[in-house]
């Protein structure tokens, strides 16, 4: 009215990132390292070492391209995470395959990519990288590198699959669906649990610097009040000092009325600044008719900016809404909307129903907004008008308004084709 995705992966808020897996990956293979070493001596002459080692020394090596490929300034595929895990549980695979096969204790690993799968990943991903877990752990049974100490109860390559074999097979399948499905909604729940409460902190912020803002309005009002009596006073007295000359000072008089007027209106504005029900905490819920928003919100416009409002009411009532809260919102967004809108063009104010939500429209026919301007339309004190046309704050207090009413603002502009503001609550009937 900015993103960082260099090394985020799906789910930046959990603080996984591929920085992250960068790191357990060195570990991982430092952790094979040793344990293939050590099987080497534990084992002689069972486990060769050099085409295990390789493996790793692959995975190392790909490990290593992806610390390149985070130095670049490039944006990460989301794509790439289940890329990487993909290619571990190939690599695992393989040294599974040149150490015994399903008889490994280490096949228990397969469980901790498909745990990182249902946490990093969404969706399809994380069943899919379970697909390939579940079948690399069923060719173990049926080819491998037969280790004779790690063989027993027909897990050692002895003449075909036994049914204990299909079971351990069947068991693990049913394990890896159960951690794919359970991590995957714990993950699911606490990432909206994570958006909630950053909605929550926003909001308060919001209502924080609004608060400041109501602190401060009712402090200038209080100080404007006095010297805005006094110009009143002066005008009052300027103007009957101007009619008793006649028509010599009739000019003088009007613009003294035009002074008293404006005052006027000041003070008005002053008062509502002062109120301490300028947000709707306080305020009551009154009944409100189509007919007596449309009155007050074309008060005090001028003829030819009236003419050029459009409404569309529905024939349902409103229900009940803090009544000077809506009102005000309105006039913040109806007054944008006739400034970006030029002579004679129409400001569209429509009002429906949906679902039990009410949706209230003003659309106006300017010039529309860039997408950065978009971005930041509703910050408090941001303004494309010149300096002294405007302070910022119209969409702030419209779009703090619906909030408290459990509500929210939507901005849908686009260069060139005006700007659409909706500001959307649930209902509340009246009785």
């Amino acid at each position: 009215m900015g993103v960082d995705n260099g090394s985020t992966m799906a789910h930046p808020g959990f603080g996984i990132s591929l920085t992250w897996l960068l790191r357990l990956r060195w570990v991982t293979a430092l952790g094979q390292t040793a344990a293939i070493l050590v099987a080497e001596r534990l084992l002689p002459g069972e486990i060769q070492a050099l085409p295990l080692l390789a493996l790793v020394a692959f995975g190392a090596l790909s490990n290593l391209a992806l610390m390149l490929r985070l130095r670049r300034a490039e944006p990460v595929r989301p794509a790439l995470p289940g890329l990487v895990l993909g290619l571990d549980v190939l690599l695992l695979t393989g040294l599974l395959y040149g150490s015994g096969g399903a008889a490994n204790p280490f096949t228990a690993i397969y469980l901790v990519h498909i745990t990182l799968a249902a946490v990093v990943m969404r969706g399809l991903w994380a069943w899919a990288l379970g697909a390939l877990s579940l079948s690399g752990f069923g060719i173990l049974f049926v080819w491998n590198v037969h280790v004779h100490s790690l063989a027993h109860m027909d897990h050692g390559g002895g003449g075909g699959v036994s049914l204990h074999l299909v079971g351990m097979w069947v068991a693990f399948a049913i394990t890896a669906a159960l951690i794919a499905a359970f991590v995957g909604l714990v993950t699911k729940a606490l990432r909206q649990q994570d958006e909630e409460l950053a909605a929550l902190r926003d909001l308060t912020a919001r209502q924080s610097r609004l608060a400041a803002l109501t602190t401060l309005a009712a402090g200038v009002a209080h100080e404007l009040g006095t010297p805005l009596g006094t110009i009143a006073v002066a005008a009052k007295e300027l103007q009957r000092t101007a009619e008793a000359l006649g028509g010599q000072g009739s000019d003088i008089a009007q613009d003294a009325a035009l002074i008293r007027e404006e005052v006027g209106r000041c003070r008005r504005i002053l008062d509502q600044m002062a109120d301490p029900s300028g947000t709707t905490l306080g305020e009551a819920f009154q009944a409100l008719a189509w007919p007596d928003l449309e009155a007050e919100l074309t008060e005090g416009l001028a003829p030819e900016d009236r003419s050029r409002l459009e409404f569309q009411w529905p024939s349902t009532a409103c229900g009940s809404v803090p009544r000077r809260g809506l009102v005000r919102a309105l006039r913040a967004v109806l007054s944008n909307a006739l400034e970006a809108t030029p002579r004679p063009g129409a400001v569209t104010i429509l009002a429906r129903e949906d679902g039990g939500i009410w949706r209230l429209e003003v659309e106006d026919r300017g010039t529309g907004m860039a997408p950065e301007v978009l971005a930041r339309a509703g910050e408090p004190f941001f303004s494309t008008k010149p300096t002294g046309s405007g302070m910022g704050l119209g969409l702030f207090l419209a779009r703090t308004f619906v909030e408290q009413l459990s509500g929210e603002l939507q901005v849908e502009s686009h260069p060139g084709q005006g700007t659409r503001v909706r500001l959307s609550w649930p209902g509340v009937a009246h009785g």
